[in-house]
């Protein structure tokens, strides 16, 4: 048997707490140095009762939203650093050139088989199940009445 390297996620491996980290531009000794000084900025917005009226903001108490929150990634309240984010975001884009147009297609694809398709009608000398034909298949064809004489939902 060959050697194969296996995922270890013991503590020497995932050292992250220990190693630098930079969150919106700013680099901190470790993760936990990061989540120290976030939370104080957080517990300042909580202290504003300008930010409390903000739509959609919890009610609880500011040691709860704290101890929910992993500040400044998430937030159990409207989280203030969003727009810092954004910003960070825009400024990492690669430039585009001058009359850059973004335009793709939508997918469509033909799907024979939809999540209402009978399975009890499958055989071993049929391939594919059995279906009645689909409701675009009854609005192009002239006769309702014929096609659904030639196809049978019923085994063979």
């Amino acid at each position: 048997m060959s050697d194969q390297s296996t995922l270890d996620f013991g503590p020497e491996t995932l050292d992250s707490k220990n190693s630098p980290v930079t969150c919106l531009g700013m680099t901190f000794p470790s993760d936990e140095e990061r989540r120290k000084y976030f939370t104080e900025k957080l517990r300042e917005f909580l202290a504003d009762p300008e930010f409390r009226k903000i739509e959609g903001f919890p009610i609880g108490s500011d040691e709860d939203i704290l101890a929910l929150s992993d500040p400044p990634y998430y937030t159990a309240c409207p989280n203030p650093w969003i727009a810092d984010f954004i910003a960070e975001w825009e400024a990492q884009k690669p430039e585009q050139p001058e009359g850059y147009h973004y335009h793709r297609e939508p997918f469509a694809a033909d799907v024979s088989e939809g999540k209402t398709t009978p399975f009890t009608t499958r055989t071993p000398t049929t391939p594919r199940y059995r279906t009645r034909p689909s409701c675009a298949t009854f609005f192009t064809t002239p006769s309702r009445e014929t096609l659904c004489s030639t196809v049978s939902a019923e085994p063979a």
